[in-house]
């Protein structure tokens, strides 16, 4: 589905890296610079890591388009009733055995040291047009920051084709196996203490739109990479797709007037105006207009090559055993159309289906949300409600 971080003076700080599982096994260097979140209350890590992945993507018989009209045909054919684009590009299997560049941001408490270590740290996916910033917008509107409050610790990325992460090939490469593949390596190494010099007992896996599609997609082909998942910005109905991407109005982001993305290829696409947030992700007047603007500001972008695969990774995690948790804004038009407690609880739907085989499972909808669930007025009550479920549940 469619879904500023401050340097330091600091010394910088080297690590190595050896990869494993999908990760080839290279010993890699990462560079890591001691930053904080916006307001100032977390000691971070902003990495560059060089991961090696294979993935089981798709060959999609589409020439990289030419321009805005040819992007625009190509969306209208993929949301047509009855639409056959995907089996008309779908050619097959391809193989992706590559390095890729992948920024990422891991924060502990101020007062955590090698011995006393965060025992939790919480893994933390972005959707569609976003970056690793949702999970830091705002002082106030700060995900991470709570996080930190609790005495546990975070791990957030730039997914693969977005913010400061490498942007290879819009079609080809950044497709939703890839992020998988990608999600998967970083937990690795997240679990082998070699992002940063702290070692964790349990990682949750957070996700948010699109990033609650991989995360599952994750436990599915890897199912103890993650104790707990929690999920947010997600249904088990598509109903609500088309209005999403058609609302979004995705124009080659090369073009668009920030200037931002200059350079990319045509496969890359943006939400170019204001509205085109707003419409998909925020509820009115539920959210602060100076998170839209933030919003605005830090947006990002997307592919086709996404767009076009991410039904592919969606499958039932049939071997996990953790702790799953879903909550949805009320009002959340990408999962729900605009209302999640219609025809029943929505939220309620999702970990049956996703997640047959966990231990427990819990669901929550908050009142007056949408999408972006934690750039609402409600984001403390959001936050409280999966702080109380880990916390109920031990973690």
């Amino acid at each position: 589905m469619i879904f500023a971080h401050r340097g330091s003076s600091l010394p910088l700080i080297y690590f190595a890296v050896a990869c494993a599982t999908t990760v080839a096994g290279a010993v890699l260097p990462i560079l890591s610079n001691v930053t904080s979140t916006l307001s100032g209350k977390a000691k971070c890590f902003s990495q560059d890591l060089n991961v090696d992945v294979v993935s089981n993507n798709l060959k999609i018989l589409l020439d990289p388009p030419a321009n805005q009209t040819v992007v625009t045909e190509t969306l209208v054919e993929l949301l047509q009733n009855g639409s056959t684009l995907f089996s008309r590009v779908n050619g097959g299997q391809n193989i992706i055995k590559k390095t890729y560049r992948i920024y990422g941001k891991l924060c502990v408490p101020q007062d955590a040291s090698t011995t006393n270590p965060p025992q939790i740290i919480q893994f933390l996916t972005h959707g569609d047009t976003f970056d690793s910033t949702y999970w830091d917008l705002s002082p106030g509107y700060s995900y991470i920051d709570l996080v930190i409050s609790q005495g546990q610790a975070t791990f957030s990325y730039d997914r693969i084709g977005v913010g400061r992460s490498q942007h290879p090939d819009p079609l080809q490469e950044v497709q939703a196996p890839l992020q998988v593949e990608i999600a998967h390596a970083l937990v690795t190494l997240i679990r082998k203490a070699q992002v940063g010099p702290y070692s964790f007992n349990i990682v949750v896996g957070v996700g948010h739109g699109a990033g609650s599609t991989i995360n599952p997609g994750v436990t599915t082909k890897y199912p103890r990479d993650f104790d707990s998942v929690i999920l947010t910005g997600t249904s088990v109905s598509t109903s609500f797709v088309n209005t999403t991407i058609a609302s979004s109005d995705l124009t080659i982001a090369n073009t668009d007037s920030s200037g931002r993305f200059a350079g990319l290829p045509n496969g890359y696409l943006v939400q170019p105006l204001p509205q085109s947030i707003q419409f998909p992700y925020l509820r009115w007047p539920n959210f602060d207009p100076k998170i839209l603007k933030v919003m605005v500001d830090n947006k990002q972008i997307q592919t086709l090559g996404e767009l076009l695969t991410l039904d592919t990774i969606a499958a039932p995690s049939t071997q996990f055993r953790g702790f799953v948790f879903v909550i949805l804004g009320e009002n959340d038009l990408v999962s729900c159309g605009g209302d999640c407690t219609q025809p029943q609880d929505q939220a309620a739907l999702v970990a049956p289906t996703l997640y047959p085989t966990a231990f427990l499972s819990r669901h929550s909808i908050i009142s007056g949300a949408g999408h972006a669930l934690f750039a609402h007025y409600a984001f403390l009550e959001a936050f409280a409600v999966v702080n109380d479920f880990l916390r109920s549940n031990r973690f």
